[in-house]
């Protein structure tokens, strides 16, 4: 009997941990980090999201933007959490940008994440003044040629994948021209393009969308194999310009490497079925975002021929 009883408790004891942690699991409230200011589109996404997740998980997200250094600080801080499904990373497309072009990080991308979804994709748009004399990006690349360096371009930051879309054109069709990093949104780089002071920016199109629609702005191409849906009379560049040339960036949730499997098909369901949800998906593909969702198998994939496709131009990023 006693052998029973030990038997039984020491059995107990064994499956205790499994049990609280299934308890811990989630834990109210969750945080949500990404490496952005507030208002920024990794914001806006995690704030029209959380509200659904809220509802379908019971518990409360707390936005964290930890904006700095062009999303290292934010990686950097989430890679060395407990991997305990508490906490998720809304990672962008940008940090297989910044993995790929600097040796320096304290963190790896494939070994110290886990991921869980794909939630958004996004095209970037080449965008003029009103009263720029480019009509088109064949006009705007074919003075590029003639003048080698001359014309310039702004995007938000060295290493940016706004950067990166651009020196890929750029290589592809061996024209030269000068880069002009911006920090913050998108009113200084504006007013430089109205001013006549910058002849071209590469912005998102949920940045740009406002200033498109009021004619502040001119859209001379879109950087995705296709048109963009919201905008089909401007072209792609692929179409005529560099056939083949598709540069789409993603936001994607992330938790700190060794997510317990069943947590890690969890949260991929809870961000499948918020994303499905009419309000969720109608306001996000308003804001320029293609909705489809992918598995964690996909998602990886994905960063890994991202990080194949930008460490050829590591050059481009230390010369800046």
């Amino acid at each position: 009997m006693r052998r029973r009883t030990f038997i039984a408790s020491t059995m107990a004891g064994l499956s205790a941990p499994a049990i609280v942690r299934a308890q811990a699991f989630p834990a109210n409230p969750v945080r949500l980090i990404h490496g952005y200011d507030a208002g920024s589109n990794p914001d806006t996404i995690a704030r029209h999201l959380s509200p659904a997740m809220t509802e379908i998980m019971g518990v409360q997200f707390v936005i964290e933007p930890k904006p700095g250094a062009a999303e290292r600080l934010a990686a950097a801080q989430v890679a060395r959490l407990k991997p305990d499904g508490n906490v998720l990373y809304l990672m962008t497309g940008g940090q297989a940008v910044v993995s790929a072009t600097d040796r320096s990080l304290s963190y790896d991308l494939l070994r110290d994440f886990d991921f869980i979804s794909i939630v958004t994709r996004f095209p970037f748009v080449f965008t003029v003044a009103p009263e720029s004399p480019f009509r088109t990006m064949e006009a705007y690349l074919d003075e590029a040629r003639r003048q080698p360096g001359k014309l310039t371009y702004g995007t938000s930051g060295v290493g940016s994948t706004l950067h990166m879309a651009m020196e890929l054109l750029l290589s592809k069709l061996d024209i030269k021209m000068t880069h002009v990093p911006y920090k913050g949104g998108l009113g200084t780089p504006y007013n430089d393009l109205i001013g006549g002071r910058l002849d071209m920016h590469v912005v998102t199109f949920s940045n740009a969308q406002p200033f498109l629609k009021a004619q502040k702005l001119r859209a001379l191409a879109v950087t995705s194999k296709e048109r963009h849906p919201g905008f089909p009379d401007v072209p792609s560049i692929a179409e005529k310009i560099s056939p083949g040339y598709d540069v789409v960036s993603w936001l994607g949730f992330t938790a700190p490497a060794g997510l317990p499997s069943e947590v890690r098909t969890r949260w991929y369901e809870v961000f499948r079925e918020a994303m499905a949800r009419p309000a969720v998906k109608s306001k996000l593909e308003e804001l320029g975002n293609d909705t489809r969702v992918s598995t964690p198998a996909e998602f990886r994939a994905r960063v890994d021929a991202d990080l194949s496709r930008w460490r050829p131009l590591a050059h481009v990023v230390s010369q800046s």
